[in-house]
């Protein structure tokens, strides 16, 4: 099962290149992000990258508010209507989906979406009764 990192962080450049600059110097690619803006200069910062656990642990070790989340990884077509057509399926699988963002593998040329979910399992179990297929992990760290 693949994992994001996420970050409670000021609204700050400076704050977001300081967890930049730790990622980058212990070789942690990030892959995707998302910055969520919560409240009164303060927000959530969203990550995917290929060594998520040790990212985790550098983060909070230099003080950061981090937080390691299981997320499922499903492919959809890199073409117009392959977003819609993958929502469809989990919409009848009856999987609800907290956030959502994407990333693209050209080389390989498929878009991943990835979800947060509150309940994995459930979700899992859904999925695979479904036959919707979660992505291995090496695909969506793009190992």
């Amino acid at each position: 099962m693949a994992y994001e990192v996420s970050v409670f962080l000021e609204n700050k450049i400076t704050h977001f290149e300081l967890i930049t600059r730790v990622l980058k110097e212990e070789g942690i690619n990030i892959r995707s992000i998302t910055l969520n803006n919560i409240a009164h200069g303060w927000g959530t910062l969203n990550m995917l990258v290929d060594q998520p656990e040790k990212a985790y642990k550098l983060l909070t070790e230099k003080g950061n508010s981090a937080t390691l989340r299981e997320i499922i990884a499903l492919e959809m077509k890199d073409e117009a209507g392959g977003l819609d057509e993958l929502l469809l399926k989990l919409a009848k699988s009856g999987v609800h989906f907290d956030n959502a963002y994407s990333r693209l593998i050209a080389e390989k040329q498929i878009a991943i979406l990835i979800l947060e979910v509150s309940d994995v399992l459930e979700a899992k179990e859904r999925l695979e009764k479904n036959q919707i297929t979660i992505l291995d992990d090496s695909l969506v760290y793009g190992k």
